[in-house]
Formats: C-alpha cells, structure tokens, sequence
C-alpha cells in the first residue's frame, strides 16, 4: 500500500471482512481500556470530589466520603448586565452653586455628567445631612429611620434616636448581599456619637451596614488639611504624610483603589460606591492656589453673583422665564450697604468656597476617568446630589474660624481682615457670610435647616450612558431623596427584602423614579411631608405649604404659608389667605404623616444646647483615670471638661531634652494643650484668631514629677482662671478673657497632640519625651443652671 497515494485513500476502499475485524479488534481494545479506566476509577475514588447536588440542595451526607454529595451555596451573583452604582454626596452645596445648575464656579466634570444624563429642577431633601442621608441609604423618611435631627444624641424618642434603625435593610447591605462589591469614602454621620469611640458599640459604623469596605469619618465634617477622626473599617487611621495634602483629594484616591483592585479580582462583578465628600460644608478651607484662581470674581457682590445665576438658569431651562428673585432672607444686607472691608473679606470667603467645589469637581473627574480606564463608564449609574440647601450658620458677617461665633465669641471683620492672605488655608476654618449661601440657594429662600425650598431644593444629576437615551435634558418632575433607594434598586433589578436578618421590614416610604429617569413623560409621587426643628412643610405636586419657625415660641402660633408651584417656581407669593381650603387640607396631610412617621414630638432647640442638656441628663462624668498607652479619643467620646471647674493631674519622669505634649483636645481652631516647653509646664488654649497661654515659673525636676492644671469658673461656662501647679508649688496663673467652651473635632490624645496641633509654639505631634505614668481628670459635673444656660444663650451667634 506504500505506492498508493494516501491523500486518495478513502474508507469505501476497505472490504466487508477486514472492517469486521478490524471492528472486532477495536471493541476489544476499547474493552480492554475501559475495563482499566474502571480499575483506575475504582482506586481513585477515595480521593475524589463526588459530584455536587445542585446550588442551595441540602448535602447529602453518609459515614464515607466516595458515598456523600456535597453541595455548595456559591456567592450571590448579580443579574446579567446590571450596572455598577455610584452615589456622589455633596455637603450643604445649594441648588445654584454647579456650573450645571447657573453657577459661575467652574464644574466641568458635574457638567459632563449633567450632559450625558439628565438634571432635576424639583429635587427635594430633608434640611439636614443626618437626615437627608439616612432617606437615602434606607427608603424611608428621616423620622421613620429614627433621624428626625442630627446623629449627635438619642432624645429618646423614636423618630430622634441619632442612630439608623435597624428595621430597615440599607441599600448598601441589600446590593452586598445580591452580588456587588460595596464601598463608603468620606462623611458618614448616621450613627450616633456616643457610639463613635474606640469602644463603639459598632453596630451602626458603616462596616456593619453593608459597606464592605469603609475609609470614613463620622460627624458634621472635618478638617480638610489635617483630619484627625479617620477610619479604614474599625480602625482609626492617620492621613497620608503629603506636603500638598488635602482631605478630598485623598477620599478620592481610596475611591479609586478600591474600584481599580475590585475589578482586577473580579471584572465581572459590579460594584456600588457611596462617595461622600465633606464639602462644601464648613470649614471652608482650600489650597491658597485653588482659593486664588477665583480673585476678584466675587468683588462683584451677592446680589449681583444672585442675579446672573438666575439668569443662566432661565436659559437652562431649571427655572421657569417668569421667576423672580425674592428678597435676600433674613441675616444680609445689600452688597451696596457695606463697608469696604467687609466687601474685601466676604469676597474672600467666597473665593474659598467656590474653590472647593471645583476641587470636588476636579476629583469627579479623575473617578470618571478611571471608569473610562477601565471600560466600566458606559454601564455605571452615576448620581450626585447635595443633602441639603446652602448653609446659613456662618451668622451675617461670617467667620474666620466657625467655632467661635458658636463658642460664643464671634470674630470682628476688622480681625478677620487681617487674616484675608490665609483665609482658608490651614491657619483658618471658616464658614462665609449668610447672603452667600442666598446666592447658592438661587432663586430660592431661607437656607439649610429651613422647609422652605432654600433648604431642601437641591442639585440632582444621573448618568447612565448606557440606558438614559435623551442625554442633557432636565426633569421637572418632583423627586425626594427617599426615593432614591427603591430607583437603584430597580435600576439594579434587585428586590428589597420584606424580612432582613430574620426580621420584618418596615414598608418603603419612597418610590422608583427609574421611568422618569429614563422617559420624562413618566410621572413621579407626589405627597410629601417636611420636618427639621419645627419648621414645616407639605406639597402635593402643585401646592406647597410651609412654614418657619422661630426657636423659643409656640408652634401653634407659626404662620403657614401656601405657594401655587404650578405658577410659583420659587414661593414668591403667599396664597393662603385666598385659599383656606387647600390650607386645611394639607395641614391635616401634614398631621397624618408626622402621627405615621414619628414626627413628633417637635424639638426646636439648637445643637449647643441640646448637646449640653444632653450629656448633662446622661450624667458627666466626674472622674477620668487614664493609666497610658491610651488610644486617641474622638471628641464625642473624650473628657468634657471645658466651661466646668476641673483638676487634670500628670504623674511623669522627666529628664532635659525630654519635652513634648502631655495632654491635648481639639485644634488651634478650638482647643487646649498642657505642654512641656524648656523643662517648664505649659497650658494653652486656642480659639482662631485668640489664645491665652500660663507657663510655669519653675521648671521640672530631673526623673519623677507630678503637675497639675487647675481651672475654676466664676460664671459658667465663659468666666473663670487657670493655675498651673509643679510638684505641689503653685507655678502659674492666669484669668482668662474668655474661657473655651469647647474644644473643635481634633479629638483627645495623651503623650502626642495628633491631628491639628493647638499651638504655634511646636510644629506636628511634638510627642513628650519622657514618661506619663497617669493622667487623672476630676471634673465639677454639677448641672447647668437656668442663669448659666441663659448666659450661653445670650452669648452663642451661630444658628445650628
């Protein structure tokens, strides 16, 4: 057969006989070979995984592993196709202050976002960050979610526990446990602060959750240049050593890591990211280079900045051609009314605050492009939105240091002036004046903490490349940000769960706006109440009754006020005298809601005060006995002591050259320090742009000490003096100008000042160079009375 060409051979060349042997041969070879695979079989089988009963199947499970099934659960896995989700937070950023949105601050990412999805005009929040963000992370309103009011105290009744309930699953624990990769960076300020210590309890830290990954702090906001409450999960951390460093710069980086190192290991998972950056919630601090790329922008004035961007948003289509500007709300005046030197400093102010919007933006940007990087951008459902209306608490001069008009010692403009080349920079901690946040609430009125729409009418953007079809458009339809979770959820196509870790659910209050999203002929809900320290509101689509309330009167004597919205963008013309009917109608709308959603009962007292009757009905605690190492204490959980008579002793060893910080609480912007400087005990205390200082007259002695710090009042908590004690001899004294009633974020830390230092006198940490041994703080925790609560009253000039 050699001479025969084989590519010519076909199977029909071979006859009858030889293929039956041939097959016969075969057979008996294949025999021969199964009957080895069997053996081998047969011999490997102890060794064998048996093959698994279906997902979820129960195992089946015998005395011999070759005769057991095992059967696996498998993560969950989200559906096909279904989009990652990104939830960009703002802080106190109103309606007007994105370029998208008529402002003159330049916000090219926002912008590109508004571009390739669509903008709200009738987006509505709940006054407060607390609040607002409890709305968003669980579907239900702020007082059902027991965050009727800040997460800094339990009031003890349940719609202002402080703390997020645990009757509802939050959106982050519903999209882990569906398939997604979960992350916090930034604020989170939803548990309470009682529980924000070393020692928790951690049930609300964001990490307990559904957050599975967490780079976050908790509280109203934080220092931009030197924050000193961050955690990574549990953990307290220090921010990165940068020379150049800034708070959101490095929120950002995080988000960014954990995307990038996410879909390295799993690019087919989707992820859900809560990006919750600090600004532009007071302190007002950026770069001075940031700051100065705005110079002389806003020499211009308010009323004109006001009036352009009502302009712009006419032109936007966000505000209909016939809107009016009301008068600027209470707290300002005319630009035109000012002196030159308050005309230079407010400008200032602003040149900070728009500053810091464009650093946010610039960072959107960069997370934006690293989703473009990685091809994710189309399939990721991007929403920003702010968590309430501009800020009005920086009082109608505003503040170089926000701190001390709330400390009661409001800054002159003069003093201020002199700090116009640092303004906020790390020197600083500002907050501007009280018509600068009437021009980022445009057109609206009144400001953060109001029902009235300056202070729940905020920015909402939504890209979504992949499913938002008529790109750019704006929607006039009425959002609340407590449909925002059942609209992810939907949009993720994931069902909230009726029972969650074994118990029932509250019922969502809100609803998916997904339709609207993707088509703006498809209507939203409408029927929603309004709350936050009194003031009141109720629209139902087309009439909005609202009223504001003053602190200290009578709820039943406020004034309600109804506005047409179908004709009335902006409340401009009160109707409730024409139309009684309506009035009657939505007040009893409002009664239902707050009997069904634990409105009740309404607290108008401010922050200061609540937190001081607060922790005065808990019980201050009269004795602290630290033994070191001790960790750094956040400020909610650290010795109060400030306002109060009290003794801090320090049993050290000492030797020359062993200086450095025994004690520290707070910053420079508000807080105290007891130092060793030169071998010589030091206290000092700062408040920006005042600090006072006592320095021992005697020195330490080499090896063991005991000092002490003495503070005893004469009216509390603003009047009294300091003695400074070294080894039983009096070394020091000092009556104060003004005692500090507080000390700032910066939190509490023995043998270091970490964080902001307190005082000029050392650069960083300064950490002591010999040996704390004890530190023993007894504090006078007598009540406050009626007279010393009125002189806190009479004294405090910020309006949170």
């Amino acid at each position: 057969m050699t001479d025969r060409d084989p590519k010519k051979w076909s199977f029909r060349q071979l006859d009858r006989r030889s293929l039956l042997i041939g097959t016969a041969a075969g057979t008996a070879a294949a025999a021969g070979g199964a009957l080895a695979i069997g053996a081998i079989r047969e011999a490997t089988a102890p060794y064998i995984t048996p093959a698994a009963l279906p997902d979820g199947a129960a195992a089946r499970v015998r005395e011999s592993f070759r005769d057991s099934r095992p059967s696996y659960s498998g993560e969950p896995t989200a559906p096909q196709g279904a989009p990652n989700i990104i939830t960009i937070v703002l802080d106190d950023v109103g309606f007007a202050d994105l370029g998208c949105y008529g402002s003159e601050i330049r916000t090219p990412a926002f912008d590109a976002l508004a571009g390739a999805g669509v903008r709200y005009s009738n987006f509505r929040t709940c006054a407060m960050c607390s609040p607002t963000r409890a709305a968003l992370l669980t579907g239900l309103n702020s007082h059902s979610a027991g965050m009727g009011w800040l997460a800094d105290i339990d009031a003890g009744y349940p719609g202002y526990r402080g703390d997020l309930t645990r009757e509802a699953a939050t959106m982050p624990e519903i999209l882990r446990d569906a398939g997604w990769s979960t992350f916090l960076v930034g604020k989170w300020h939803v548990n309470n602060s009682s529980s924000s210590g070393p020692n928790g309890p951690y049930h609300n830290w964001p990490t307990s959750r559904g957050f599975e990954r967490a780079y976050w702090f908790q509280g109203h906001s934080t220092d931009y240049f030197k924050p000193s409450t961050l955690h990574d999960g549990v953990t307290p951390v220090e921010p990165p050593v940068a020379d150049d460093y800034y708070v959101c710069d490095d929120l950002t980086d995080r988000a960014i890591s954990y995307i990038r190192t996410q879909k390295a290991l799993s690019p087919d998972k989707p992820f859900h990211l809560q990006l919750a950056f600090p600004g532009a919630h007071s302190p007002l601090q950026a770069r001075g280079r940031e700051r100065d790329a705005y110079k002389g922008q806003y020499d211009i004035g308010w009323d004109a900045v006001r009036a352009a961007r009502l302009e712009r948003q006419k032109a936007m289509g966000l505000s209909p051609a016939t809107t009016s500007l009301p008068p600027l709300s209470f707290g300002t005046r005319p630009w035109a009314e000012l002196s030159a030197v308050e005309r230079r400093v407010f400008a200032r102010y602003m040149e900070v605050y728009a500053a810091m919007i464009t650093n946010m933006d610039r960072n959107v940007g960069r997370l934006m492009e690293t989703l473009r990087d990685l091809g994710q951008a189309d399939n990721t459902l991007v929403l920003v939105m702010s968590d309430n209306g501009g800020s009005g608490e920086g009082t109608p001069e505003g503040s170089p240091n926000v701190f001390a008009p709330a400390f009661g010692r409001p800054v002159p403009v003069e003093m201020a002036a002199e700090l116009y080349d640092v303004m906020g920079e790390d020197a600083t901690f500002p907050h501007y004046p009280m018509a600068w946040a009437c021009v980022s609430n445009t057109p609206f009125r009144l400001y953060k903490q109001y029902a009235h729409l300056g202070g729940v009418a905020d920015p909402l953007i939504v890209s979504w490349p992949r499913r938002i079809r008529d790109k750019g458009r704006v929607r006039e339809k009425f959002v609340h940000v407590v449909d925002v979770m059942p609209t992810l959820l939907e949009a993720a196509g994931v069902d909230r769960p009726e029972t969650y870790l074994g118990a029932p659910q509250k019922p969502l209050e809100g609803a998916s706006f997904l339709p609207n999203l993707l088509s703006g002929r498809a209507n939203t809900r409408v029927g929603q109440y309004y709350e936050l320290g009194g003031n009141r509101a109720y629209e139902d689509g087309r009439w909005r009754l609202v009223c504001r309330h003053k602190r200290g009167t009578l709820q039943e004597d406020d004034v309600w006020e109804l506005y047409d919205l179908s004709q009335d963008f902006n409340e401009s013309r009160d109707l409730a005298a024409a139309n009684p009917e309506v009035v009657q109608r939505l007040r009893a709308a409002w009664q239902a809601d707050a009997e069904k959603y634990n409105v009740f009962p309404l607290d108008d007292r401010s922050l200061m005060l609540k937190l001081v009757q607060d922790r005065q009905a808990k019980g201050l605690r009269a004795r602290w006995d630290f033994r070191p190492p001790v960790e750094r204490l956040g400020p909610d959980v650290a010795p109060l002591v400030c306002g109060l008579d009290h003794k801090v002793t320090v049993d050290l060893t000492w030797a020359p050259g062993q200086d450095g910080v025994l004690l520290a609480s707070g910053s420079k912007h508000a807080g105290y320090v007891l130092y060793v400087e030169d071998g010589r005990l030091t206290y000092e205390y700062s408040l920006v742009p005042w600090s006072e200082r006592i320095v021992a007259s005697v020195p330490l002695v080499r090896g063991r000490n005991t000092v002490r710090y003495v503070q005893t009042m004469t009216a509390r908590p603003f009047d009294g003096r300091g003695i400074l004690f070294v080894n039983g001899r009096k070394a020091g004294e000092r009556t104060y100008e003004q005692v500090l009633f507080s000390p700032g974020y910066d939190g509490f830390s023995i043998g270091a000042d970490s964080g902001n230092q307190v005082s000029a006198r050392y650069s960083g940490p300064n950490p002591f160079g010999g040996t704390i041994e004890r530190v023993l703080i007894e504090v006078d925790n007598k009540p406050t009375n009626p007279l010393e609560i009125r002189r806190f009253l009479d004294r405090m000039g910020m309006t949170v």
